[in-house]
């Protein structure tokens, strides 16, 4: 029969054995850190490792790494002891492997400085993904400030009344086909300048002769054409309009000799220049500036 002392120290020595297989457990339990985040700097050449369940930092030793079994450098490591993490910043070989590495990593206490592993890309780019959907469009932002003004462009082609003197303008017809005689005609020359304009009125033939002081064909009593012959010219003051009055002729049978087509008109200030003719009513008619 065992003596009761025995059995008491017996009792003594199993719950002294209980506690300490449940301390032990506990304590591997804390020591189980986790890496939970890892970035490359490709240009730095290091990793920053993020690590979460760590003991408080009094209770730990330093860090290790190691990549694919070799030991990298560890340059710095930072513990928050409220929410146990704590981040390592380590070396990269160089040059950086490529590949998909094993990444080892041990920070607890001394007595007990287990490794943790993760898997780590390095170098690795994967087949670009489908294009995601077009975002929803934005609120129009406010209007910004006015720009500068912007340079002077080039000069534009000239236009159909620039060039300067002289300033040419045709009335054409200046006569009724297969009729006409002692109808009238007039002729109205505006000098639209600042000054006074020199200028010359020219009854022309169908083939450029000018018909100043001819007869005019069907006119009864007989008439001649008025306007300017070689180089004279008529004064006419800024502002004010010459009318210049004829007789229409006769052109039968068609064509003629001594019939007026064409009215030309010449001046060395800007001018505007219209036509009148009378036959069975008025006929105004917009006299044309010729193009440079």
């Amino acid at each position: 029969m065992m003596h009761p002392w025995a059995i008491r120290k017996g009792f003594v020595f199993l719950m002294g054995l209980f506690l300490l297989t449940v301390s032990h457990s506990a304590k591997a339990d804390d020591d189980r850190i986790r890496v939970t985040q890892v970035q490359t700097d490709y240009v730095a050449k290091t990793l920053t490792i993020a690590v979460s369940d760590l003991d408080k930092a009094k209770h730990l030793a330093a860090p290790k790494v190691r990549l694919a079994g070799s030991p990298l450098v560890v340059v710095n490591s930072v513990v928050n002891n409220i929410a146990h993490t704590g981040v390592i910043t380590a070396n990269l070989p160089s040059p950086v492997p490529t590949g998909s590495f094993l990444l080892q990593v041990a920070w607890g206490k001394d007595e007990d400085d287990r490794e943790h592993t993760f898997s780590l890309a390095l170098g690795l780019v994967g087949p670009q993904g489908p294009q995601g959907p077009a975002g929803s469009q934005g609120p129009q932002g406010a209007t910004g400030p006015q720009g500068p003004q912007g340079p002077v462009g080039p000069q534009g082609p000239a236009g159909s009344s620039s060039g300067g003197p002289p300033f040419v303008w045709v009335c054409t017809p200046a006569f009724f086909a297969n009729a006409g005689g002692n109808t009238r005609g007039d002729i109205y020359v505006f000098n639209g300048s600042s000054t006074t304009a020199n200028v010359a009125v020219h009854f022309l033939d169908q083939h450029g002769n000018n018909l100043a002081g001819v007869t005019i064909p069907g006119t009864n009593p007989a008439d001649i054409y008025p306007g300017q012959s070689g180089s004279s010219t008529v004064a006419v003051a800024s502002l004010n309009t010459l009318v210049v009055t004829y007789q229409t002729p006769i052109d039968f049978p068609a064509n003629s000799p001594g019939v007026s087509h064409t009215v030309h008109v010449v001046s060395d200030q800007p001018i505007a220049v219209g036509s009148d003719l009378n036959f069975s009513g008025f006929h105004p008619l917009p006299c044309s500036l010729l193009p440079k």
